[in-house]
């Protein structure tokens, strides 16, 4: 009788010791599941856009397409705009929602030669898949559907980078006075990413 309080405390002790040993097993017994954040490195604003898009590949997509971005590789900036060059038309781009989010000034010059170069500058938008640049007879089309109007759109070309600046070469028989704005185009997900309004 007289060892009993040594073996209680023995039993104790080889107890706690082995409720230690096996830890890692039984603790997710007590831990409440935790809940899971749909799409969770990017903002509060971005993922209220994402959660109200009924396609969710679609959501996918443009949620990884956007945690990276693209700058333009060194070999493909364009080179400064010529001293002569005559400014046609400027524009800004205008953000669409937090998702689809383009920023930057929009440049048409008339060269000495009479081309037209289109460029970008403090350029910037979100990335996606087969980003395209177009110029659209509708001012603010709401879908790529809406490119076109009286005059189809013309394909001006694919973004080289998703930030930096970029310029293409726009054909001089174009007639610039029938588009009215600037708009950058996921063939990918056929999404609008940014419109620029030429006034």
């Amino acid at each position: 009788m007289r060892y009993r309080p040594r073996w209680t405390l023995l039993t104790f002790g080889a107890l706690v010791v082995l409720a230690l040993f096996t830890f890692p097993t039984w603790r997710t017994l007590f831990m409440r599941p935790a809940e899971s954040l749909p799409f969770p490195l990017t903002s509060a604003e971005r993922r209220q856009v994402l959660l109200r898009l009924p396609n969710r590949e679609m959501a996918a997509t443009m949620y990884f397409s956007s945690l990276t971005a693209q700058p333009v590789p060194t070999e493909q900036q364009p080179a400064p705009v010529p001293p002569d060059a005559q400014v046609i038309l400027t524009a800004r781009f205008a953000e669409l929602d937090a998702l689809r989010s383009a920023r930057g000034t929009v440049t048409f010059y008339r060269l000495i030669d009479d081309s037209v170069l289109l460029r970008f500058d403090d350029f910037e938008v979100t990335n996606a898949p087969q980003l395209a640049v177009y110029l659209s007879s509708n001012e603010a089309p709401q879908s790529v559907q809406e490119l076109g109007g009286i005059v189809p759109e013309f394909p001006v070309g694919e973004l080289v980078g998703t930030f930096g600046s970029q310029q293409f070469v726009i054909p001089r028989e174009l007639r610039l006075e029938r588009y009215r704005s600037v708009v950058i185009v996921s063939e990918g997900l056929q999404l609008i990413y940014g419109i620029a309004r030429l006034r």
